[in-house]
């Protein structure tokens, strides 16, 4: 599994960073669409969502972001997105070691639910997304320095979970998670900061508050990815797909990203210097 793992990743990665960095933002927004009405559908199949109202719901996601694009100066979207993955994280935080009472076990189980977060969580991700990408200057890079620390922030809990895990992080949804593969993958993105700080990545912000919002913006990340463990364990589903070998289905692959880059592009723009 893990050498399909690295294969896929082999390929993918390249693909994917030669994307961000040569695409105008216009290009990002077709392929930012596409990657999130993959996962928006796989998430929905979960919920044994019938294919008429996934095309209906596909629909409506390109006329929804296309509004919102069409709209200037609404980063309230950006704010919006930070209070959202606050608010997931403290409920993920608050039930990490015991099962969801009846009426949010329930509400996590309703396809109407289900399919109004799946719009919700995916047009913050794109929306986010496309606003850094659109940074004048290094707006590219901050996109590929998200995804290059999430990437860290999983493969580093990962491998340290491995050899030091034991402690479980949150048992009662993703039990092979540890608090010290968490550290582990911290560990590394705080390095991963550090050493994109002095290539001039952060621009005008102190070490400090850079190093602290690519933290923050791990920890979400593996709230993200907690999020969509919720959501298969209580659809009893071990991955959202499998169009990705080794790896699952795209939502698996993003999952984390959904989180991430919406939280992190509010912290960059609530500093005001970009």
């Amino acid at each position: 599994m893990l050498k399909q793992r690295l294969l896929t990743a082999a390929l993918l990665i390249p693909l994917v960073v030669m994307a961000i960095l040569l695409l105008p933002t216009v290009g990002m927004i077709g392929l930012l669409t596409v990657v999130a009405l993959i996962a928006m559908w796989e998430w929905l199949s979960m919920a044994q969502i019938q294919p008429v109202s996934k095309v209906l719901a596909s629909l409506t996601f390109i006329a929804t972001l296309l509004a919102l694009l069409a709209m200037a100066g609404i980063n309230y979207m950006l704010l919006s997105g930070l209070v959202f993955w606050l608010l997931i994280s403290f409920i993920i935080v608050l039930f990490a070691h015991q099962s969801l009472p009846n009426y949010l076990a329930h509400i996590v189980h309703t396809k109407l639910i289900t399919y109004l977060l799946s719009m919700l969580v995916t047009l913050l991700f794109v929306y986010s997304a496309v606003w850094l990408h659109g940074i004048a200057g290094n707006g590219p890079w901050l996109v590929l320095y998200v995804l290059i620390s999430v990437w860290l922030a999983d493969t580093g809990g990962y491998f340290a979970g491995k050899r030091w895990g034991k402690h479980a992080l949150a048992k009662a949804i993703s039990p092979n998670k540890t608090v010290e593969g968490l550290i582990g993958g911290m560990v590394l993105v705080a390095l991963w900061s550090t050493v994109a700080y002095f290539l001039g990545i952060s621009q005008f912000l102190s070490l400090f508050l850079w190093v602290l919002i690519s933290v923050l913006t791990g920890l979400v990340s593996v709230s993200g990815d907690l999020f969509e463990s919720l959501f298969k364990r209580s659809y009893q589903i071990k991955d959202s797909g499998n169009l990705l070998p080794g790896h699952g289905g795209m939502l698996d692959r993003v999952d984390s990203l959904l989180a991430a880059v919406p939280f992190f592009a509010a912290l960059i723009w609530l500093t005001g210097q970009f």
